[in-house]
Parts: C-alpha cells; sequence; structure tokens
C-alpha cells in the first residue's frame, strides 16, 4: 500500500481553506496531489476514481465535505469498506497511507495477497491485519478462472509485466529503458508490485518514488528501502 502526501486543505485565492460545496469537488485536487490510483489498492483508473470518505459520511455528517476525511478509491476498495465504523477510539487500529508508512508492514509476492511483515511485534500484525481486512485485500480467490474480485486480475497482469521489464532492464540498463519502465509502472499502476520487482534496484526505486504523484518520500531511506514515517504508527 503506497504511503502518500495528501496535503493540507486547499486555499482559495486568498488564502482560506476551500469550502467544498459536494465532497466530490475535492476529487480534482486528490488526483492532482496523489495521482488517479486508488489509495488502497493502488489500480490506476483514468475514470470513476470516488472520494473515499476515510470515516463513512453515512455516519459522520459533520465530515463529509471534510478535506482531512477524504482518500482516493476504486469503486471495488470503497464497496469493501462500505460504512464500517471509523471512528476516534478504533482509528488507530489501522495504518493509513497518508499518516502511515503503509509499504512497511506488508510484503508482496505473486499470486497472492499481501502478506503481514514478520518483523512486526503482535500489536503491529493485528493493525496490519485489520488493514488488509478494511476494504478486502487479505482475499485470495480459489479459483482463478472464476475471479469475482475486479482487483486481483490487474495486479497478477501488473506484476507478469513488472517481471518482464525486469528481464528488459538486465539486458538493457541504459537511462531510455528505465525511463520508459517508469512510464509503464505509471500507466498500470500497483506502485507496491513494481517497488517489490526492483526491489534490489536502488534507483528504479527511486524513480518510481518520484514518478508517482504524492509518495511520501520521508518514508524511505537513502537506499530507498522502507522506514518508519515520522509521525506516524509505524
Amino acid at each position: 500500500m503506497r504511503p502518500v502526501t495528501r496535503g493540507e486543505t486547499p486555499v482559495d485565492s486568498n488564502g482560506k481553506p476551500v469550502k467544498f460545496r459536494e465532497h466530490s469537488d475535492a476529487r480534482p485536487e486528490l488526483i492532482n496531489r496523489m495521482g488517479r490510483y486508488c489509495s488502497y489498492c493502488e489500480i490506476h483508473l483514468p475514470m470513476g476514481m470516488a472520494v473515499e470518505h476515510i470515516q463513512p459520511k453515512e455516519l459522520y455528517r459533520d465530515l463529509e465535505k471534510d478535506w482531512t476525511n477524504f482518500l482516493l478509491s476504486c469503486p471495488s476498495c470503497n464497496s469493501r469498506k462500505g460504512i464500517k465504523d471509523i471512528n476516534t477510539q478504533n482509528f488507530n487500529s489501522y495504518y493509513w497511507p497518508h499518516l502511515d508508512n503503509t509499504f512497511l508492514p506488508f510484503v508482496y509476492e505473486k499470486d497472492r495477497a499481501p502478506r503481514i511483515a514478520q518483523f512486526l511485534n503482535i500489536p503491529q500484525q493485528q493493525i496490519a491485519t485489520n488493514t488488509l481486512k478494511l476494504t478486502g485485500l487479505d482475499s485470495e480467490p480459489t479459483n482463478r478462472s472464476s475471479v469475482k474480485d475486479p482487483r486481483w486480475k490487474p495486479r497478477l497482469e501488473a506484476w507478469q509485466i513488472a517481471e518482464w521489464a525486469r528481464q528488459d532492464l538486465d539486458r538493457d540498463s541504459s537511462e531510455a529503458m528505465r525511463n520508459r519502465i517508469k512510464e509503464t509502472a505509471t500507466t498500470i499502476g500497483f506502485w507496491s508490485v513494481w517497488m517489490t520487482v526492483f526491489q534490489d534496484d536502488a534507483d528504479m526505486r527511486r524513480r518510481l518514488i518520484e514518478a508517482f504523484p504524492g509518495t511520501c518520500s520521508n518514508c524511505f531511506d537513502g537506499q530507498f528501502q522502507p522506514i518508519s514515517r515520522p509521525g506516524g504508527q509505524i
């Protein structure tokens, strides 16, 4: 799950915080800051990206148009998350991409759902588990020929393309090839897949961090490996 920088509430020409008439009015600015990627599954959507309410608007009407309650979501993650009651008491029971380094607690493997990193302590493991369950990212189809989850097949395809790109780079490590891979990755999405496939190539990881809008650079060390996010739970 890509850690992102959503930023402070947008301001108008007078420097005052924007008051959105509808929550959907925040979508252009969210996309401008974080790209057309789901904040949870990381799929790229040219169209149909929703303004996702961290705390559901059905339960918290006062937060319906509040910038601090917004992320971006694909229809699948938005539907799976539904109106689960995220409140002040259980908010820290999850890792959030705009607050934590959500790449750090998960391990990505081909043909499997994200796994919980073994270095986490027991409370951290529980938070990571809750985070995956929140949008159903822990589910794995038993019959891949009849997958109903529309996120599964694109993720597998992204992994295959990333592996082909790695093979191409092994044959030709030119600047042009590296730029081509970066452009392919940003077009397809699934940033964590690309970061995993290129985990031993610091230059490509740097390019991926810089290429995806809004990726939190403070979540990585000098070799572009994940570290705890300043001020976050992890």
